[in-house]
């Protein structure tokens, strides 16, 4: 993912999806084809590495999806990324973060509430949790992402309803130390993951009193006060508290708090 490989992927596609081009598209891309354009990647990357380029603009969802693919693969460290649709048709992802989880590779996901409500996803990321993944939920991301060993990343440019039509690949610099701010403030404040939860928080609505407990949190009130305001006594009070904390499926009060005006509680 260097400097001009788009370029180079427009120039060396040609090539490599000339001679099928008319089959191309009736029937789906067969794992030689997919090896064929990843590796395309890789060739341009190499030619490209000394450019010292920052920004670059990738055309079309196969080729977003082929980037995701590649830089996923070369990652040695972290993957960190913002999962929500639209998903981009990109191979067997699943498959490689599994791969790249067994070789010791770190992740860490974000993923939007939206994504987990599709029963495969759940299920998917259930498994990939139990390998190793961190996963952590937020309401609404504001963007998709990934990011790989604080060096490089990839972005949406412009998505349609149903894929990413275009994305840009962002390598050493201000906008991606800035990127991995935002990713750092999301994770922060998201709630982790956890199957049981139901992510649509339709059958989990508070009480009365339980919103006036969660909006006593988000104030900052501690054990004592709330239980002074509701009439309970502390010991009381500090159960409600743990058991909303343990129902929202957080860790601390303060993400208690921000979870609750997530899912429309205050």
């Amino acid at each position: 993912m260097l400097p001009g490989y788009t370029e180079d992927l427009a120039q060396s596609s040609t090539a490599v999806d000339e001679p099928t081009r008319e089959t191309a598209t009736t029937e789906p891309l067969t794992e030689r084809a997919v090896r064929a354009q990843v590796a395309s990647v890789a060739r341009a990357a190499r030619a490209q590495s000394g450019n010292g380029g920052v920004l670059q603009v990738v055309h079309g969802a196969k080729r977003v999806g082929w980037a995701a693919y590649e830089l996923q693969r070369n990652a040695s460290q972290l993957v960190q990324g913002v999962a929500k649709p639209p998903y981009v048709t990109t191979g067997p992802l699943d498959s490689l973060e599994s791969r790249k989880l067994a070789e010791g590779v770190q992740y860490q996901v974000l993923y939007d509430r939206s994504a987990l409500a599709l029963p495969p996803q759940l299920d998917i990321t259930t498994k990939l949790v139990a390998q190793g993944e961190q996963a952590r939920v937020i309401h609404v991301a504001p963007t998709k992402l990934i990011m790989v060993d604080n060096e490089i990343a990839l972005m949406p440019l412009t998505v349609s309803e149903n894929t990413v039509e275009s994305a840009v690949v962002v390598r050493s610099s201000a906008m991606l130390a800035a990127l991995g701010r935002i990713f750092e403030d999301m994770w922060r404040f998201a709630a982790p993951f956890t199957a049981a939860h139901d992510l649509s928080g339709q059958d989990m609505q508070p009480t009365e009193e339980e919103r006036w407990i969660l909006s006593l949190l988000a104030s900052g009130a501690t054990d004592d006060t709330i239980g002074r305001l509701m009439g309970f006594s502390a010991r009381t009070a500090h159960r409600r508290v743990r058991e909303l904390i343990a129902r929202l499926g957080v860790e601390t009060r303060f993400q208690a708090g921000m979870q609750a005006v997530k899912l429309g509680w205050l």
